[in-house]
C-alpha cells in the first residue's frame, strides 16, 4: 500500500485502478460509469442525510450514513450490516468472528471549492506542490472524515472509495486541461511500471487514450457549474479573501493511515495554512457568506467512450 501512497505512483496508479474496477462492472452492465463525489461544493454541511438526494440518506437511493455509536456499523442503506459485508481477508490474516461491517466516523469538513481552487492555480512546473497538496491535504484528509473503514486498510473495500478518488481524480484531470506542460507533468518520465501491473505511469496520462482503448470526460456538477466560472475569474489574492468556513486538516490518524514522512507533514501543514480561509465565519453567519452547497449530492458521473 505504502508505494502506491507516494507521489510517484499516487496519481497514476489510482488512475488506472478506478478503470480497472469500471471495467469489470461494465461486464454486469455495459453502460456503467464510474460517479465521483464532489465533496467541495458540500463542505458545510458533507455529511447530509435529510435530502433524499444526498449521497449518505438513508433509503436504498443512497449510500446510507454514519455507524453507530458501539460498532461504528452502518445500520441504513444498502450497504447496512444486515445485507452486506467488506470482502473476506486475504489468505493467512488472523481470523475475525463473522462477516465484517462496513463502518463510518463522520467527522469534520472537506476542503472547500475555493481550496479546490487555489490547489488548481499551482503551475506546470510545481508539481511537486500539486501532487502533495492534492495527495495529503485533500485526498488523504477526506479519506479520515469519512473514517472507520475510509481510513483503515480496507478502504478500497468501502463503496464510497470510488467516489472519492473520482474526483480526486478529476482535480488531476481538471489541472491537465490548463496546457500541454500540466498534462505532461512528471510521469512521462517515470521508467518504472505501477506497483501490481505492467503498465508504465505514461499510458494513463492521457484521458483521452487510456489502455483498452478508453476515453475518458468528467462532467461538471451542476453546483460546480454554477460556482466554478466566478471562481475561476477571480485572482489568487481574492479567492484568499473569500468569507468561508474553515475546514478539516491533517490529523495524527491521518498520519499514522497513510504512513507519511514528517517532512511530508510539515510541508502539508505549510499548505493548509494557505489553504484555509483568511476570512472565516462561525456556523450560524452563513447566510452572510457565500455557500457553494447547491447540489446536495455533489455526485456526477464520469462519462467514458471507447
Amino acid at each position: 500500500m505504502k508505494r502506491i501512497h507516494e507521489a510517484t505512483h499516487f496519481l497514476s496508479w489510482h488512475r488506472y485502478y478506478v478503470l480497472l474496477y469500471e471495467n469489470l462492472l461494465r461486464r454486469v452492465d455495459c453502460h456503467f460509469t464510474v460517479a465521483y463525489w464532489d465533496w467541495s461544493v458540500v463542505s458545510s454541511n458533507p455529511f447530509s442525510t435529510a435530502n433524499p438526494q444526498d449521497l449518505w440518506h438513508s433509503a436504498n437511493t443512497g449510500f446510507g450514513g454514519n455507524g453507530n455509536n458501539l460498532t461504528d456499523c452502518v445500520q441504513t442503506g444498502p450497504f447496512r450490516e444486515s445485507e452486506w459485508s467488506l470482502v473476506p481477508l486475504p489468505a493467512g490474516s488472523p481470523p475475525e468472528p463473522g462477516p465484517r461491517c462496513l463502518e463510518r466516523i463522520f467527522n469534520g469538513n472537506p476542503p472547500d471549492a475555493v481550496a479546490v481552487q487555489e490547489v488548481l492555480r499551482i503551475t506546470a512546473g510545481n508539481f511537486t506542490d500539486f501532487e502533495l497538496m492534492l495527495r495529503l491535504n485533500l485526498h488523504d484528509v477526506v479519506h479520515c472524515l469519512i473514517d472507520g473503514t475510509m481510513c483503515s486498510l480496507d478502504s478500497a473495500a468501502a463503496p464510497e472509495f470510488f467516489l472519492h478518488h473520482g474526483f480526486i481524480d478529476k482535480i488531476w484531470a481538471d489541472w491537465q486541461k490548463k496546457s500541454d506542460a500540466h498534462k505532461n507533468a512528471f510521469f512521462p518520465n517515470v521508467n518504472v511500471v505501477m506497483p501490481g501491473t505492467q503498465v508504465y505511469p505514461r499510458q494513463v496520462v492521457d484521458l483521452a487514450s487510456q489502455p483498452g482503448g478508453v476515453r475518458v470526460e468528467y462532467q461538471p456538477s451542476r453546483a460546480a457549474s454554477n460556482v466554478l466560472p466566478l471562481l475561476r475569474g477571480l485572482s489568487l489574492s481574492a479567492l484568499h479573501h473569500i468569507p468561508r468556513r474553515p475546514f478539516s486538516g491533517i490529523n495524527e490518524k491521518t498520519i499514522k493511515m497513510f504512513h507519511l514522512k514528517p517532512s511530508e507533514v510539515k510541508r502539508a501543514k505549510e499548505f493548509e495554512k494557505l489553504l484555509q480561509p483568511l476570512n472565516s465565519y462561525a456556523r450560524g453567519d452563513e447566510n452572510s457568506s457565500p455557500s457553494f452547497d447547491e447540489e446536495p449530492l455533489g455526485l456526477n458521473s464520469e462519462m467514458n467512450e471507447k
